[in-house]
């Protein structure tokens, strides 16, 4: 596969469960790549798989340089994460928080122009424990991107946040791509896929059931009479609630 960052034949289970079957993705440098699913698709396994906290069973996924291919988790100066759920020191103060994950890259971004970007500057100097969730989100995507990474992996960035804060990162996000970052992100919005992902794929039962750009998933899975990408992802992942899981 072509791309700068690939996964290949990833296959990842829990004792008995199986959770991801062969999965293989090809992501291009300076583009934004989107994984859409359902809740317990198996979205945040496969991102842990890629930074290494879990260990894919077989398979996994990789950076390509000069036809030189080393895994990603080894590649730890050029990635940056926001995890799905993440622990800040609730005592230190977002400008601290900042200035502790900065120490750990030889070189990393100016905070001040960190600060400002993520619009805390009114915040800096304000513990994490008596921030809003949406602050908080915010703080955990700077600590993300303090180390001026690469590639960037986002677990639902988004989730839960007023349209505000949302289209704040929405901009962001764009702004880092006309860097040439290169942006894992997993949704379950939509309207977010579309606006900002140059390609995504549809995780459903362990797979990849669908590839390609919005538009191109919209044309083949879409029905005919509704064609909105998520009316092709309720064709692809099914209507019905599940008990237990929705």
């Amino acid at each position: 596969m072509d791309g700068y960052v690939i996964i290949e034949n990833l296959w990842k289970s829990y004792d008995e469960l199986s959770v991801l079957e062969g999965i293989e993705l090809s992501i291009k440098r300076g583009t934004v790549f989107g994984i859409l699913g359902r809740n317990g698709a198996g979205k945040t396994t496969l991102m842990e798989c890629l930074t290494g906290l879990r260990e894919a069973d077989i398979g996994g996924a990789y950076v390509v340089e000069n036809d030189h291919k080393e895994k990603l988790f080894k590649r730890k100066e050029v990635i940056g994460v926001q995890p799905q759920e993440y622990s800040l020191f609730e005592r230190q103060t977002v400008k601290e928080t900042f200035e502790l994950f900065a120490s750990f890259y030889k070189e990393s971004l100016p905070l001040p122009s960190l600060i400002e970007r993520l619009k805390l500057v009114e915040l800096q100097h304000k513990q994490v424990r008596k921030l809003s969730t949406g602050q908080k989100q915010r703080v955990a995507i700077g600590v993300a991107l303090v180390g001026n990474p690469e590639i960037i992996l986002l677990d639902e960035p988004t989730a839960g946040l007023d349209v505000q804060v949302r289209f704040l990162l929405w901009d962001i996000i764009k702004e880092l791509k006309k860097e040439g970052k290169t942006i894992l992100m997993t949704t379950h919005y939509m309207e977010e896929a579309e606006e900002l992902c140059d390609e995504i794929a549809i995780l459903h039962e362990k797979k990849i059931v669908a590839l390609g750009t919005t538009d191109s998933v919209i044309e083949e899975f879409a029905s005919s009479h509704r064609k909105t990408l998520s009316d092709a992802f309720i064709h692809l992942t099914g209507a019905e609630l599940r008990l237990g899981v929705d």
